[in-house]
Formats: structure tokens, C-alpha cells, sequence
């Protein structure tokens, strides 16, 4: 029976009783810290196992190559942002201090929040079907936002305008934001920096 067992278990599988159940997310962690904070073309298989404590085989047992490291472990990260960033939306504080909140949150986050940075090198390796996974990713935390203006120019509280371009306008800012915490260092200040963000958004947006 144990033979029987050993022949059917996949190359690399641990053996079931010493799978940890949540191994896979372990690693989907790691793996989109580690993707983006260098980008795709400066992670390795042998870095995500080093850092995730597993070895290679189980590392390619749960995730066959990088590009598929790579798709899960950046959809894994962006649909519990658009969790978090639909939780925070849908609070009853006014939209400003949800906007100032959801920003510091990000801008705590210690990696980078450029996408074009973290999928540089990627287009060349990911399939169609793969990149328009990510992109429906984005898109759904696009929409998050962005129902969240449109309910507050129906409430007269901002001026009217595309709720799509006020959204993708507020994450270019947090993308810049970031970027000036990081060349700032240890001088930076999280909330001097999402404050100055969500006023100059508001400054476009806010009614007269």
C-alpha cells in the first residue's frame, strides 16, 4: 500500500501527513512581497523557497513555473486589497477621512505600488489568458473605488465627473506618493504624505 502511494504522489509532493494546510498561501506571501519589491525579473524560484522555508520540489509541486507564481501570488495580493479597500469604502465616515485612511494603509506597505516596476520583464512570459486575469484583477479594484466617488457625487458631496478617471487618478497619486516616501527614507511621514494626497485629489474634485 505504501509503495502504491509513493508511485501515484506527484514529483516534489510532500507526504500527506506532513502537508501544512496553509503552505500554498504561505508561499503566495512571499512570493508578492518578493515580486513586488524587485519586480518579476530579479525574483527567483530559489529566493520565494528560501524565503517561504520550503524546498524547490514543494515550491513547484504547488506552483509549476514562476509566471504561474508570479499570476497567483499577485491576484492573492490584490483581491485582499480590494477586500480591505471596499471594507474601508464602506465605513460611515465621511469619504475624505475614508480616502486618508485607505492611504495611509497602502502607503505603510513596504513595497513598491508600481505595477509597470512589478511587471516589467512579465509580458514576455505571461500568456494572454494570464495577463487579462490581472488586468480583470485591477479593473475590480478599480471598480471599488470608483463606486465609491460615484456615490458621493450622487450625494452633491463631489463635483461631477468619471468615477473611473477619479479612481485611476487617486492610485496614480498614492504610486507617485509612494515613490516620494521612499526617496524621502527615514524622514518620510506616513500621515503628512496621505493627507497631502487625498487634499490634492479633493482640490480637483471637491465642490466650490
Amino acid at each position: 500500500m505504501r509503495k502504491e502511494e509513493s508511485r501515484s504522489r506527484r514529483p516534489g509532493r510532500p507526504p500527506a501527513d506532513s502537508v501544512d494546510v496553509p503552505t500554498a498561501d504561505r508561499i503566495l506571501q512571499v512570493a508578492a512581497k518578493c515580486f513586488m519589491k524587485s519586480g518579476f525579473d530579479s525574483v527567483s524560484m530559489s529566493e520565494v523557497a528560501r524565503q517561504a522555508e520550503v524546498t524547490k520540489a514543494v515550491l513547484y509541486y504547488y506552483y509549476a513555473s514562476k509566471a504561474e507564481l508570479f499570476l497567483r501570488s499577485l491576484l492573492y495580493v490584490m483581491e485582499i486589497s480590494r477586500q480591505r479597500t471596499v471594507a474601508i469604502l464602506e465605513s460611515s465616515e465621511p469619504l475624505y477621512a475614508r480616502l486618508e485612511r485607505l492611504t495611509r494603509i497602502r502607503l505603510s506597505i513596504d513595497v513598491t505600488l508600481d505595477m509597470n516596476f512589478i511587471m516589467r520583464g512579465s509580458e514576455d512570459v505571461l500568456s494572454t489568458e494570464q495577463l487579462a486575469e490581472l488586468r480583470l484583477a485591477e479593473e475590480r479594484l478599480l471598480e471599488a473605488l470608483a463606486s465609491a466617488f460615484e456615490e458621493e457625487m450622487h450625494a452633491g458631496g463631489i463635483r461631477q465627473a468619471s468615477p473611473e478617471f477619479i479612481a485611476r487618478t487617486y492610485l496614480s497619486l498614492l504610486v507617485i506618493g509612494k515613490g516620494h516616501m521612499q526617496r524621502l527614507g527615514a524622514a518620510a511621514d506616513v500621515n503628512t504624505i496621505a493627507e497631502e494626497i487625498v487634499s490634492l485629489l479633493w482640490y480637483g474634485i471637491g465642490v466650490n
